[in-house]
């Protein structure tokens, strides 16, 4: 389903990130195989000017399953990975060589087949995103339009066939049409699994015990949330580091962000890019450095709640219309980004 309206932003809540417990069961409840790790060796706010208050869209397309956890693909000979964080350390391990591969999957234009319609903005996005992680340090590859059968090829090459060894973490961001757990690429749909289960750690063990972070544009549904107004009433006043191993869920690790909740809408406007992911780009840029990344992606939520709602009075179910972030994390740390140069 695509639609398209204006933005206007000015909805007061508190804006702290929702998760949403059916899609945390789905990421958590599946199969919990163990892995064994050996001890190594040695500027502006985001509202936008009337006249570029135009053409927000949706990105529904017309079924997912939201977290890691499917089974593995290719099976390890043994369960051994290496380990990279003291057992009871804070935050995750940002010191190795390099900060790791971001891969961002940008899709614009479908096949006539699928009955897509084009996502305009979605290059701005694109562009946007991939400034963003190149700062952040990150290795950046750009797939643009790619098949279900290339998205698949992509991503095992990157589970597969690349040594992680020596990087901090991984990031992916998706951008397409969806449904709910389903993704679009250019000539039809893939599970959402597909994208998250390739990087267990059992399937891909040189980033075991490193944060698998994933960037989700995309519909999950086309409900609309109307939103509440909120008014101010008055308050009320009121270990030990010397294991040499430990084991740890093949599926914890992954931080999952979507733009939307399950079963809901996701905005986009036609010129400036989708509403999540202009607020992502405005946080991360500001505060990276200063805050880990679950408090920013906190943040990046609030920014979306309060600055944009839809605003067209020509289509009356789609006016009005307001949007609120999901974010599902298997983390056993807290994931700090520091300057890499």
């Amino acid at each position: 389903m695509e639609g398209s309206v204006t933005e206007n932003g000015n909805h007061k809540e508190n804006g702290d990130l929702k998760v949403n417990g059916k899609d945390m069961e789905n990421g958590l409840n599946k199969k919990m195989e163990a892995v064994g790790l050996e001890e190594p060796d040695a500027g502006n706010k985001g509202v936008l000017d009337e006249k570029e208050k135009l053409n927000d869209e949706g990105d529904a397309g017309g079924h997912g399953y939201v977290g890691p956890g499917a089974p593995r693909t290719q099976p390890l000979p043994h369960r051994l990975a290496r380990m990279t964080a003291d057992k009871n350390a804070d935050t995750y391990n940002f010191s190795h060589q390099k900060r790791g591969r971001c891969i961002i999957f940008n899709h614009k234009n479908f096949d006539r087949s699928t009955g897509l319609g084009v996502r305009n903005g979605t290059d701005r996005d694109r562009d946007e995103c991939q400034q963003l992680f190149k700062l952040l340090g990150f290795e950046v590859k750009v797939y643009n339009d790619l098949t279900v059968a290339r998205i698949k090829e992509a991503i095992e090459n990157v589970a597969y066939d690349e040594d992680h060894t020596e990087s901090d973490c991984l990031a992916i961001v998706f951008m397409s049409h969806g449904e709910q757990d389903v993704f679009y690429g250019y000539d039809g749909n893939f599970k959402a699994e597909t994208l998250f289960d390739k990087f267990n750690a059992d399937v891909c063990p040189s980033l075991a015990g490193k944060p698998k972070l994933f960037f989700i544009q995309a519909c999950r549904g086309d409900g609309l949330d109307a939103g509440v107004q909120m008014v101010q009433t008055r308050v009320s006043d009121e270990t030990d580091s010397g294991y040499l191993s430990y084991k740890i869920p093949t599926t914890c690790d992954f931080l999952i962000c979507w733009s939307t909740v399950s079963g809901q809408f996701s905005w986009r406007n036609t010129s400036n890019g989708s509403w999540f992911i202009q607020s992502l780009v405005q946080v991360m840029q500001g505060h990276a450095y200063n805050d880990d990344l679950a408090t920013l992606m906190t943040k990046a939520n609030r920014h979306m709640i309060l600055n944009f709602e839809s605003n067209c009075p020509s289509a009356p179910h789609m006016h009005g219309k307001k949007q609120s972030a999901t974010i599902v994390s298997t983390l056993m740390r807290k994931v700090q980004f520091n300057k890499k140069f």
